[in-house]
């Protein structure tokens, strides 16, 4: 179809609807008082001035940057914005100069933002697509396409989880409708019933092409009958029929019915950005001229005059009034200052990091303990929170009645209930986002991401959103969100299921990266996470979760950027967290019988980074290795070789060494497995290589591969007086082996976080007559009880494991002599 016709058959969409008297409501119907339609005509023309002058002074040079402009499509932010509260929320776009008007955003505040300006309303930071105003209800204009959609829905619960009636509005536009971002957040607001109107600017083009060009279905309104929720598509240039169309859906969402999807026909009068060619490329003379025609103040206009609800004098005196303010705004924003340079580092962060408890609340060293696995002490912290803050909620996929993927929210859904413990659609980046608005707006929010790896669904929302927050708001918005995963490998679960990507988390500025090594301190950090006032990538090692330690039963914190020396050394120190501290734990026995003695730093967090504890230690071994399971290049190793090297370069005697996992793609098969990761007889090897003075070629593409030892150490938890648990290697009954007639029946593999079980009872007894697949013995984990089958017809034999106790996976329970 020729383009000019798809254009034509979009706009007859429009025009020959059933609906079609909508167009031609009159203001009677709508029963709209003469000062709320002028106030209606006051905020388009409002907007329209501000863009010409906005326009004006770009192409002079005074507005910095590149900007996108809202002109032509005034009526729907003023349709829509004209029923809103100052306690409601938007969400916008990179072209959102008029939502932020609509919404409430003084034009001074605006306009200084825009040129750069300190008194701008984020202080400069922000500028033309990145414009927020907590106070005014504008949680931003949005330079990510769709980037908006998935913090509606969190602004939506966190008004919902505090009991208002207020509601969000996402505007978004058409190029956004073939987003992920876009399905999720629809499919997600309906599922949570959350009370937000997605508001489609459909303008026909996302920068340059059509959207019938794009997708088979170019009705935008009829996409949310996919979603079970009412979609309704209105002429965009019809401030009147936006109006009445925001009004059912605001209302509906206030009662608590669910959210709606508008569609706004309407039409730029300007190219994608200034500096776009207006014409000749995608769009010709006849449509820009056609589509100028229907320009929707002039359109509204005419029914004002027509039905003599206001005269030309009283328009006329309107107009000159926003010609005043926008000049006033205009002259402000040239008079304003720039901000102080020394303020570009100001609010990335929260200052101070640490809230006040994890200063004053330290764990008592004498105080009384219990020992707990790790998944217990940190759902405890998070209960305890959460009953003293009815506003911290979840979300994450199965987290409620399953209790989670680990087990890790065991109790939480029947405590708390459903309206906290949210259990999702697979939508990573939904709720992600979710959950960043919602912690920004009142409710703390903790996002379950499940495995590492999943964190990438959702990184847009993390780094451009989470992250950035503060910084693009000039410190108006925290983002208290916990980026809740596990981390690592495990059990050959192949290349998606145990990437260590912490130093990738831990380059984007704004963000905190937590990486516990033992149950304590895995409750405090979460206690921690859960009053500090910045977003905190909480990251639990994957071979840890099933471990036991001593908790604390008193309330305790863990600081931020505090490293515990968890092995006191003379001759080397050696940095790590995570499930790397047991590994180097465990190579300190081995190396203290070779005379080498080790002092063990376990860094807790990766941002902050405790630097003055590493530069302590190595200002008295001199010797420096660096053992992480992430990956060398760009690395945690890299980064604390360089900073130690800025600190602490005349205390070294010897080169710093790192020892990371193997850059690749974490292998299936058990062997590779073993040998790409980081090992007890790795660490051994690395450390008398620092002794000597001498340098650990790192592997990478460039350089080939340099092997190690191929053993694994899979370490379970830590303890600096005890050996670490570890995985109980199958007990072979020799009696099985010679007798062909004799099968064991063996303790299964269970949960990746799962490593051992205690036998409760067998439920048979020497000499019984067993068929296959018929239960012999009953089996409890951390996680639940379960029968063990026999495997095959015969005789119960012998039993090999008594009542009550523990043993590994693989172990021989017992033994059938078959028939």
């Amino acid at each position: 179809m020729p383009f000019m016709a798809m254009v034509a058959r979009f706009d007859g969409q429009i025009l020959n609807r059933t609906d079609r008297e909508r167009l031609y409501r009159s203001m009677k119907e709508l029963k709209l008082k003469k000062e709320e339609l002028l106030s209606l005509y006051e905020t388009m023309v409002l907007i329209r001035k501000s863009e010409l002058a906005t326009q004006e002074n770009y192409k002079k040079g005074e507005v910095p940057g590149f900007i996108h402009l809202y002109m032509g499509e005034e009526a729907i932010a003023s349709g829509v914005c004209a029923h809103l509260r100052k306690s409601d929320w938007i969400t916008s776009t990179h072209r959102g100069h008029g939502h932020a008007l609509a919404k409430g955003v003084e034009p001074k505040s605006l306009m200084a933002e825009l040129y750069g300006k300190a008194t701008g309303c984020c202080g400069g930071r922000g500028g033309t697509m990145h414009i927020y105003s907590p106070k005014d209800g504008l949680f931003g204009t949005n330079g990510i396409v769709a980037g908006g959609l998935p913090l509606s829905i969190g602004l939506g619960i966190s008004e919902k989880t505090k009991k208002t009636d207020n509601v969000t509005i996402c505007f978004f536009g058409d190029g956004a409708v073939n987003h992920g971002a876009f399905h999720e957040s629809v499919n997600l607001a309906g599922a949570l019933n959350a009370p937000v109107v997605f508001v489609c600017e459909n303008n026909l083009y996302a920068t340059c092409l059509p959207l019938s060009a794009t997708t088979k279905n170019d009705n935008v309104a009829s996409k949310a009958a996919a979603y079970g929720i009412p979609g309704v598509r209105v002429d965009g240039n019809d401030v009147l029929d936006v109006y009445k169309a925001s009004q059912e859906a605001i209302d509906r969402a206030r009662k608590g019915q669910g959210p709606t999807l508008i569609e706004a026909c309407t039409y730029r009068t300007v190219g994608h950005h200034e500096g776009d060619v207006l014409t000749g490329t995608y769009r010709t003379v006849d449509e820009l001229e056609s589509w100028k025609k229907k320009c929707p103040i002039l359109k509204f206009e005419k029914k004002l005059l027509k039905s003599k609800t206001a005269t030309q004098q009283e328009l006329d005196a309107i107009s000159n009034k926003m010609d005043e303010v926008i000049a006033e705004a205009v002259e402000f924003a040239r008079k304003s200052p720039y901000p102080d340079v020394e303020s570009v580092l100001k609010n990335s962060w929260a200052e101070p990091v640490n809230p006040k408890e994890a200063l004053e609340c330290y764990i008592d060293e004498n105080c009384d303990t219990k020992t707990q696995n790790w998944l217990e002490a940190v759902r405890d912290a998070i209960a305890e929170e959460m009953r003293k803050d009815s506003n911290i909620i979840l979300m994450g996929e199965g987290i409620g009645e399953r209790e989670g993927s680990w087990g890790h929210t065991k109790n939480l859904w029947q405590e708390f209930g459903a309206e906290r413990v949210m259990d999702t659609p697979i939508s990573e980046l939904g709720f992600t986002g979710a959950c960043i608005a919602a912690s920004a707006t009142g409710c703390r929010a903790i996002s379950d991401l499940m495995i590492t790896d999943f964190l990438f669904d959702a990184a847009s929302q993390i780094i451009d959103q989470a992250s950035k927050l503060r910084y693009m708001s000039n410190g108006q918005i925290n983002v208290p969100v916990i980026l809740r995963s596990a981390s690592g490998a495990i059990k050959q679960t192949g290349p998606h299921h145990s990437g260590a990507f912490h130093s990738l988390w831990a380059n984007c500025p704004g963000l905190i990266v937590v990486m516990p090594s033992n149950p304590a301190d895995a409750k405090g950090l979460m206690k921690t996470a859960l009053r500090a006032k910045d977003p905190v990538v909480f990251l639990e090692p994957k071979t840890l979760l099933s471990s036991k330690g001593p908790v604390p039963e008193t309330e305790y914190f863990i600081p931020f950027g505090q490293a515990k020396t968890v092995k006191q050394g003379q001759d080397l120190t050696v940095i790590a967290s995570g499930s790397a501290v047991h590994v180097c734990l465990e190579a300190s026995k081995a190396l203290q019988d070779d005379g080498i003695s080790c002092e063990i730093i376990d860094l807790r967090t990766i941002v902050p980074l405790d630097i003055d504890t590493i530069v302590r230690s190595i200002s008295k071994t001199g010797k420096l290795l660096v053992v992480d399971d992430g990956f060398a290049m760009c690395g945690l190793g890299g980064e604390i070789a360089a900073t130690v090297m800025e600190h602490a370069f005349d205390e070294l005697d010897a080169p710093i060494c790192r020892l990371h996992n193997d850059p690749v793609a974490q292998p299936f098969s058990p062997v590779l497995d073993v040998e790409s990761i980081v090992n007890k007889e790795k660490v051994i090897e690395a450390a008398k290589t620092v002794i000597k003075g001498q340098a650990i070629i790192q592997h990478t593409p460039v350089t080939g591969l340099v092997k190690s030892s191929n053993v694994e150490s899979n370490i379970n938890t830590i303890d600096t007086s005890e050996e670490p648990a570890k995985e109980t290697p199958a007990q072979i009954d020799t009696e099985s082996l010679e007798n062909k007639n004799v099968i064991e029946i063996v303790m299964p593999n269970q949960d990746l976080t799962v490593d051992e079980g205690t036998v409760v009872n067998w439920l048979k007894n020497i000499g019984d007559s067993i068929v296959k697949d018929e239960p012999v013995v009953e089996v409890e984990t951390d996680k639940a009880t379960f029968e063990v089958e026999s495997p095959a017809d015969g005789t119960l034999s012998k039993i090999s494991v008594e009542e009550g106790t523990t043993v590994g996976f693989g172990t021989t329970l017992g033994l059938i002599t078959i028939k």
